[in-house]
């Protein structure tokens, strides 16, 4: 049962994450959700206006040098999530960088959602 929770807890942060976008504008756009489990440089999308982490995993990790922590029942709840975003018709054109942090746990892994305009 909590994993459907958790399921359904990261259903909805995703759709509530969508739907904020969508008030900034109306550009069509897309997006892109991968998930990571090394230190890794991340492609950025072409066009990227916004982007979500969630730690999906059991090892603290960050993205751009802020923390995101692991839940405190993994395989059972989502750890710490952040968003970033500009404002209305922005373009993301930094670099994004991904690295765990000790104690690293057996099912390091973190989520990332970018949206892009496709215009």
């Amino acid at each position: 049962m909590a994993t459907t929770f958790a399921g359904s807890l990261e259903m909805m942060q995703r759709k509530v994450f969508a739907d904020l976008i969508k008030e900034l504008g109306g550009r069509p756009y897309d997006m892109i959700v991968q998930i990571y489990d090394q230190n890794t440089y991340i492609p950025v999308a072409h066009g990227c206006f916004a982007f979500m982490f969630t730690n999906v995993g059991d090892t603290p990790a960050t993205v751009k040098g802020m923390i995101i922590f692991p839940s405190a029942t993994p395989a059972t709840a989502l750890g710490d999530s952040r968003s970033i975003s500009g404002h209305k018709l922005d373009i993301y054109k930094g670099t994004m960088d991904l690295s765990f942090r000790p104690p690293i746990g057996v099912a390091q892994a973190v989520e990332i959602v970018q949206l892009y305009y496709v215009d």
